[in-house]
């Protein structure tokens, strides 16, 4: 018997419908092993490591052996020669002890003033020998060790109108007595980045003024630019604003 065509029970051909492609996962490291992870071995204890600090602890506690015997021995060395020493020292103490104690306070003072020329930068005590040589002919010269090559000072308008103080009256006036940097009046082509930002700095009809320095700390050249010029009409409208 021919059974009759029924589409349920049909299967559909490779021509007449496409076959399903299989879903890529999007994680291939999740499910497939990494080939490169079984070359690399498992970290494992080594007993290297173990003999290494094995080493290693009784280097230290050698080092630690030796230090406290040979302490040891300066202490018992000292202990017999100094008391013979300190005895006569101790019964002069005892009979005067204030030339003792100003010798204390004189090195202690001493000490304040090394720590403090240190932390300052100025001039060491044990330069004085040396502080004419370092001098040159400025008398306000104060013999600096290793002062600042380059300074900057702002002068304003009203600074230049009327100085604050004597001061800074005199610092101007020894300003505005140094050589220019390059020569040419200032106007040296080489410097004129440096004019720029001078200019830049400069206050409204000021000046900033760079100070190239010795050694010594005394200024030895300069290169100036002056700010922008304000009218009073100007300020008078800044100011109301």
């Amino acid at each position: 018997m021919i059974r009759p065509f029924s589409p349920l029970t049909a299967m559909p051909s490779s021509s007449s419908a496409p076959s399903p492609k299989p879903k890529r996962n999007p994680n291939p490291n999740s499910n497939s092993p990494n080939p490169n992870s079984g070359s690399l071995p498992p970290c494992k204890h080594s007993p290297a490591a173990t003999l290494d600090l094995l080493i290693l602890l009784l280097v230290l506690f050698s080092c630690a052996f030796l230090i406290i015997s040979s302490l040891a021995h300066l202490v018992r060395t000292l202990s017999t020669v100094l008391p013979p020493l300190l005895r006569p020292l101790a019964a002069s103490f005892h009979d005067a002890p204030l030339p003792y104690l100003a010798a204390i306070i004189v090195l202690l003072l001493i000490g304040a003033t090394v720590a403090a020329a240190e932390l300052s930068g100025a001039a060491r005590p044990w330069d004085w020998p040396f502080w004419p040589r370092r001098r040159c002919g400025n008398p306000r010269c104060r013999g600096l060790r290793k002062a600042l090559e380059f300074d900057v000072q702002l002068q304003t308008e009203d600074a230049l109108r009327s100085p604050p103080d004597a001061a800074a009256a005199s610092m101007w006036k020894e300003i505005d007595g140094l050589p220019w940097k390059g020569g040419q009046q200032g106007n040296n082509p080489d410097y004129e980045c440096l004019r720029a930002e001078l200019r830049r700095m400069a206050p409204p009809n000021g000046r900033a003024v760079l100070l190239f320095r010795s050694r010594c700390g005394c200024p030895v050249a300069k290169l100036e630019g002056w700010g922008p010029k304000r009218s009073r009409r100007q300020k008078n409208k800044e100011s109301g604003r």
